[in-house]
């Protein structure tokens, strides 16, 4: 079968949660994150003193692809962003501003004008073109690219270039979630004349890339390193790039990539796996910084024929299930409970709506006598919960147990079904693998800072990672009335309204949001600590600190 975007989506943040190891209780007594303290957590690091030569920074495995067209796990995404570039750009606090497009706007609900600035060129030496945008969102958007965000792009029903400077998308209905994709990497543009002469080489080893970006793509070997330096040429003087090359290096093992932080033969890096995370506090050359995340940590139903096709047994497993614990041993504390289904980190617009309705909203706590009652409503006492895990991959196996024993607790049969690590990834992947297992475990996050960003694919029929089938139309009415709204507060409203619903119905039961993790050496600084460098090229500001 042909992946989806969404399944690679799903199948990328499992891979996350493969390297979240958690080895069992921290070493140390957390400092828990208060709700005021999360909901203001710095979005950069200082700036910046001034230039420095070189970094090496570390991925939690090599980068198989810089296509954007098929970019979707942390490695590819992170070189790609600092090196090409979108449409439009998120900024580090989620905003979206003008990127390659130097005026974007709406002359009609169905029709979004972008106008190219005049002085972008790529790493050729060649100019930006509407052409080479209109190649790019085609590419994307076309099945035989094997492009993993054409659904995100389906609204756009045809693309003009009658002039040089300008792109027109016609939509065949309104779309207000577009800029957010065109920001993100669905939004990046690509050279046509390179990517036509290379074909499937493109993003390869072997065919490279051509972009317009702050970092041109210098060396690449394959399971090795890849290399960028400083584009000299670069357009936008607010970016120009600090540190002249980077080296990006796969570093799987948390113990390695541990040591070569606190022996400073690693610059920095975003951390995936936290099993170390109190060493690494403690080391003396660096830093760890606390940032928005788009990411959210879920109990995903595989299919609703079983126990959880009954809502209240879902709301009966999230009342079960011990946050507080978990949230300590994985996140050392750096977590808040999920008072809605989004983390706070994807308010990039509206924040001030999204804030109210979650300090309205109930913070999730454990009440077990609550859920055991709803358990017994729904007739579903005795019977059985098949939970996917994997003994080889140490925070799957954490959560599964917790959710095993959650689940034992309130009257259900729990039991676990166990798989190599190479094969967790096909519960996301294979409907075959899925039928043998009622739920699994996962970190996954939107393409951008939209709580519907995320809720959409995992609640839409069809959507990318809507593994159950799930439908709602009163959820699918509110989405689409939040898409189809011009005025941002207007449609942060009916987002809010969509996810109250979802934490009703939990269509996926929210774990946890942590924050995102930057380990920087103390000699550096001007990294943005949010999660926008998986989509904008703020390594550029990297360089020097105090």
């Amino acid at each position: 079968m042909r992946i989806t975007k969404v399944q690679l989506a799903a199948a990328a943040a499992c891979t996350m949660v493969v390297l979240a190891g958690c080895g069992g209780r921290p070493d140390t007594t957390p400092t828990t994150v208060s709700n005021t303290e999360f909901l203001n957590l710095p979005a950069m690091t200082n700036a910046a003193t001034g230039p420095t030569d070189s970094a090496t920074w570390a991925l939690y495995r090599d980068p198989t692809s810089v296509d954007p067209a098929t970019a979707i796990d942390y490695p590819e995404n992170t070189v790609i962003a600092t090196m090409c570039e979108s449409l439009l750009r998120q900024q580090p606090d989620g905003t979206i501003t003008p990127g390659l497009a130097g005026e974007y706007h709406y002359t009609s609900p169905t029709t979004l004008v972008l106008t190219l600035r005049s002085d972008v060129r790529f790493w050729d030496g060649q100019p930006l073109t509407a052409a080479d945008v209109a190649f790019s969102l085609q590419r994307t958007k076309d099945p035989e690219t094997g492009g993993l965000y054409g659904e995100t792009l389906n609204r756009i029903s045809s693309i003009s270039t009658d002039r040089p400077d300008t792109v027109t998308l016609n939509l065949s209905s309104p779309d207000y979630w577009l800029p957010g994709e065109l920001a993100a990497m669905p939004g990046v543009v690509i050279q046509e004349k390179y990517a036509r002469d290379r074909g499937r080489d493109y993003g390869t080893p072997s065919g490279g890339a051509m972009c317009t970006g702050p970092y041109k793509l210098a060396e690449w070997t394959a399971g090795d390193r890849l290399k960028v330096t400083a584009n000299p040429d670069y357009w936008d003087a607010s970016l120009k790039p600090m540190t002249n090359e980077i080296d990006f290096r796969g570093v799987s093992d948390a113990a390695t990539l541990t040591t070569g932080l606190s022996t400073g033969e690693i610059s920095g890096t975003w951390i995936n796996d936290t099993s170390t995370l109190a060493q690494l506090q403690r080391t003396s050359n660096v830093t760890v910084h606390l940032g928005p995340s788009f990411e959210t940590e879920f109990f995903i139903p595989a299919n609703l024929t079983g126990v959880l096709g009954d809502p209240r047994v879902r709301q009966a497993l999230s009342l079960a299930f011990d946050r507080t614990s978990f949230d300590s041993a994985v996140y050392q504390g750096n977590a808040v409970a999920p008072r809605m289904a989004s983390n706070p980190g994807t308010w990039g617009y509206a924040e001030d709506t999204f804030a109210a309705a979650w300090n309205a909203a109930p913070e999730p706590t454990q009440d077990l006598e609550k859920a055991r009652q709803l358990v017994a409503e729904a007739g579903a006492a005795g019977k059985p919960l098949v939970i996917g895990t994997s003994t080889g991959i140490k925070t799957v196996n954490t959560a599964a147990n917790a959710w095993m024993e959650a689940a034992n607790a309130i009257g259900l049969e729990a039991s676990l079904r166990n798989v190599s690590p190479q094969n967790y990834i096909n519960f996301f992947t294979d409907p075959d693998a899925r039928a043998g297992v009622d739920a699994f475990s996962t970190t996954t996050y939107g393409d951008y800072a939209d709580p519907a960003a995320l809720i959409a694919l995992y609640t839409e029929p069809g959507g990318s990672q809507n593994f159950s089938g799930y439908r709602n139309p009163e959820l699918s009415a509110l989405l689409n009335r939040a898409r189809t709204e011009p005025d941002p507060v207007r449609r942060a409203e009916l987002t809010v309204e969509a996810d109250k619903l979802v934490m009703r119905e939990l269509p996926w039961i929210p774990m946890s949001h942590p924050a995102s993790f930057l380990v920087l050496d103390k000699k550096l600084a001007g990294a943005p600590t949010s999660f926008a460098y998986m989509q904008a090229p703020w390594l550029a500001k990297l360089g020097q600190g105090n």
